[in-house]
């Protein structure tokens, strides 16, 4: 304003010239308050945003959580029926929870598992597995890998089981009767002591670093099957359909076979 004096003389001029400066700086500050004034709300509008999203993750999360263990709870109810049809039920259900949420997935595993071995650890007949059980066993082979649970088959009576293509990775089925079985699987380390694999189709299977120590396998097909580090000391494989280049690869002391086939020791 004070250098507006020396290039306006007219004070009329230069009173409308300040008047004009005046308004332009007030209209700047007031533009400037609203884009203020419209920041914050932004900013608090995401805020809102962000809280109500959060809530309602959160709400969702604990609805879902409600609804599986609700899941879980019916389906070890079905499982102790009386009824085919209603423990068929629970089966499936548990399956659904087990393959789609990590923190169930080991319990509702061995769950079925402690069902199929209640199931058929008394039975004594070689028929096939009761149609139950068998839903059981196709249930736990397809499982999901999201877990880090063991099946657990120790001392089941499963002759004549249906188990193509199931994940057994480190099973365990010693003392297990699986005698007929269709074990074409994946058994990498799995425990098959003093199991009855008689006459047990393992064509294909994938043996690798197995314990088959004592374990019957008489019979057995076995065409195929990676017996990679398998240890079959004590085993049985008399009549079984297996190479000797198969053997080469697996290792054990006292082990029966065939006249002109031979196994080398394991190292300790």
């Amino acid at each position: 304003m004070d250098r507006l004096r020396f290039a306006i003389r007219d004070p009329k001029a230069r009173a409308d010239v300040e008047d004009n400066f005046r308004k332009t700086i007030g209209q700047l500050l007031g533009g400037a308050a609203v884009l203020i004034g419209a920041a914050l709300a932004y900013v608090q509008f995401t805020q809102q945003q962000q809280t109500s999203q959060r809530q309602f993750t959160e709400q969702q999360q604990a609805s879902r959580e409600l609804l599986i263990s609700n899941q879980v709870a019916k389906g070890f109810e079905q499982l102790g029926s009386d009824k085919v049809v209603v423990r068929l039920g629970g089966i499936y259900a548990l399956e659904g929870v087990m393959n789609a949420s990590e923190q169930y997935h080991q319990p509702v595993l061995e769950a079925l598992c402690a069902f199929v071995r209640d199931g058929t650890r008394t039975e004594t007949g070689d028929g096939p597995p009761t149609t139950d059980i068998q839903a059981a066993l196709t249930v736990i082979g397809r499982r999901a890998a999201i877990g880090t649970g063991r099946v657990d088959f120790a001392n089941a009576h499963i002759p004549k089981a249906q188990l193509y293509r199931a994940n057994l990775s480190g099973a365990d089925l010693s003392g297990a009767d699986l005698s007929t079985a269709i074990l074409s699987a994946t058994l990498t380390g799995a425990d098959l002591r003093t199991a009855n694999l008689s006459a047990a189709i393992l064509t294909g299977a994938n043996l690798r670093g197995a314990f088959l120590i004592g374990a019957n396998l008489s019979g057995a097909l076995l065409g195929g099957a990676n017996l990679g580090g398998a240890n079959l000391s004590g085993a049985i494989l008399i009549g079984a359909t297996v190479s000797q280049a198969q053997l080469e690869e697996a290792c054990g002391i006292d082990v029966k076979l065939d006249p002109g086939l031979t196994i080398k020791p394991c190292q300790k």
